[in-house]
């Protein structure tokens, strides 16, 4: 489920190359819903599940057997249904009360649907989930009302038997902006913490990027020191940078700086100074939003600017470039900063001591293994397939948003925007350079591009949830970096698991159905899935990465289609209409 942007099958735009010849999926299985498919995930082993209105439901992904329904859970979001890594666990929560001021949280397990166990109700607003296997715990973060000392308040349980383990205050109440939750209402907004990145967890501590760095004794829930900072823009979400760990340091951003801290002691190294150079009038001081940090070659990589959504719409927002920041003093060895209308996310090439990123007009690569780090390459955007008005008009996307639908997204009259990459992404040896309107394969060691498709957009709509779902995707790859070099497989993680495993073995019956999708894992990667128009309607069209060609195909027969992508087991399901899922198979 944290993979959910990178499975939702880049929703990006209509797909200018033909997909005659193109393999196409074979219907598996269909099932009727309880009513209209409000969000859907994946757990880490596959099944499939589905939040209503009115419930939340397992389904089998291989024969669409319905596994078990929970009704108590309504109106929910994927945040109050978050499974646990490693465990068959599912922590869901209940709203009851006038403004859902009344809530209780319950563990499943997501294969039985049988009830682990639940807590006792308390009084507050739901906040977050934060699953913590490695210490057999899973703690709610909760603004609550009742008691003496009302304010938000981190509270641990087992993640086992549910037992309170602790609950400490971590600020007052309100003193964390809030952000519209997924799936919110219009008329009563759901708040929650959906405007951060995940929490950093290290041994016996976890590191909170709500109000700049946080430290969190996971033994006590004490909070042992904090460093607070603005984030660049309190109206958008994830305007804090991803939390990075590198050896005794931990490094944050916000307000327009990069800040160093000691985490053992939480003394405050350096902070760097803002890091563009765009001031402009004074309102419009320390407005670059550093949106990813890493620690590449022993110094600090910063890009700052790109896309984000204030939980509604996706925009771009300037000033637009990356510096590289030396950690003795935080001072700049390089600053870029002639980015050209967007920017993508920074991808790490370890073997080629490169860090690669894209604007609307070049690939570049910066060279990481110098002292003072220089451009490796600048490599000019050119797309071999382009499409000109009439062929849009010839294709017949009129119906679609045509033209017309272009210039209303104000990305049709200038070529430039058409091009602009909104990822980069890197496997198997090669760089895949995703924009708005175009896919590119490019090879780093020969600095050309393999391949290169266009896509036009069925309509505004569909350009706009394009930008938000790879600019979600950018920064699931960024936090899983973390992840991978803190508490995650270390021997404290797998004791936890292990302690889990012993009362809860569902899981490990699954091992065969694990096995099989992670050794799908190494074909699937090779494809992206994209919205388009095929054979005369909108479906979905899978590119092969390695060549750019257009392999497979789907028909789904509406003109916005919900759907998500089974990636390691070649599976696609569409929620078609307002209560019904058909799978597919490739």
């Amino acid at each position: 489920m944290i993979k959910k942007s990178l499975s939702v099958g880049w929703l990006t735009l209509g797909l200018l190359a033909s997909s005659l010849g193109a393999a196409s999926a074979k219907q598996l299985w269909t099932a009727k819903l309880p009513g209209e498919a409000k969000w859907h995930k994946l757990t880490e082993l596959g099944t499939l599940l589905v939040g209503t209105d009115s419930a939340i439901l397992s389904y089998d992904p291989e024969g669409g057997k319905l596994l078990w329904t929970h009704p108590e859970f309504k109106k929910t979001n994927t945040r109050n249904a978050v499974d646990v890594l490693g465990t068959p666990l599912l922590i869901c929560n209940t709203y009851d009360g006038m403004m859902n001021s009344k809530v209780t949280f319950t563990a499943i397990d997501y294969f039985t649907g049988e009830q682990r166990w639940t807590t006792p109700q308390i009084l507050g607003q739901y906040l977050d989930t934060i699953p913590v296997p490695a210490k057999n715990l899973v703690i709610f973060v909760v603004n609550t009302y009742d008691g003496k000392d009302p304010g938000i308040y981190l509270n641990a349980h087992d993640l086992e038997n549910g037992s309170a383990k602790w609950s400490a205050k971590f600020t007052k109440g309100g003193g964390i902006p809030l952000h519209m939750a997924d799936n919110s209402g219009r008329f009563i907004p759901t708040m929650d913490l959906s405007g951060y990145h995940e929490p950093v967890i290290d041994g016996d501590e976890m590191y909170l990027g709500y109000l700049g760095v946080h430290c969190i004794d996971l033994t006590s829930g004490a909070t042992k020191w904090g460093v607070e900072f603005p984030p660049a823009n309190k109206g958008l979400k994830k305007t804090y940078a991803p939390l990075r760990i590198d050896g005794d340091r931990i490094y944050g951003a916000g307000g327009g700086s990069v800040f160093a801290i000691n985490r053992r002691t939480g003394a405050q190294l350096w902070k760097s100074d803002r890091i563009s150079d765009f001031a402009g009038l004074l309102k419009a001081r320390d407005n670059a939003i550093v949106a990813q940090l890493e620690i590449v070659g022993g110094k600090i990589f910063s890009r700052y600017g790109g896309n984000f959504s204030d939980g509604k719409t996706a925009m771009l927002k300037e000033p637009l470039g990356v510096v590289v920041l030396d950690p003795a003093d935080g001072k700049s060895l390089y600053h870029f900063d002639k980015a050209k209308e967007g920017i993508t996310n920074l991808v790490t090439i370890p073997a080629s001591n490169l860090v690669v990123f894209a604007d609307g007009a070049n690939v570049y690569g910066i060279d990481t293994a110098a002292a003072t780090p220089v451009e490796a390459f600048k490599v000019p955007i050119e797309f071999k397939k382009k499409m000109g008005a009439g062929t849009v008009a010839k294709v017949g996307l009129g119906a679609l948003g045509g033209v017309t639908g272009l210039v209303k997204a104000g990305i049709s009259a200038n070529k430039a925007l058409l091009d602009v990459p909104v990822a980069v992404s890197f496997a198997n040896g090669r760089v895949v350079v995703q924009g708005k309107q175009h896919l590119l394969g490019f090879d780093p060691q020969t600095k050309t591009s393999n391949w290169s498709l266009f896509y036009a957009a069925p309509s505004d709509a569909f350009a706009n949830i394009a930008m938000f779902a790879v600019t979600a995707a950018a920064a699931v790859y960024g936090n899983a970096q973390v992840a991978a070099s803190g508490g995650m497989g270390s021997s404290g993680y797998n004791s936890g698991v292990n302690t889990i495993h012993s009362n809860l073995d569902s899981y490990n019956k699954f091992t065969e159905k694990a096995a099989k999708r992670a050794g799908g894992v190494k074909s699937s990667e090779a494809y992206s899935y994209i919205l388009t128009k095929v054979e005369k309607d909108i479906g979905i069209v899978g590119v092969n990465l390695a060549n750019g060609e257009t392999e497979r195909q789907l028909v789904l027969k509406e003109k916005e289609p919900n759907y998500t992508v089974d990636e390691p087991a070649n599976r696609i399901f569409h929620f078609q209409g307002k209560d019904s899922v058909v799978a597919y198979q490739f």
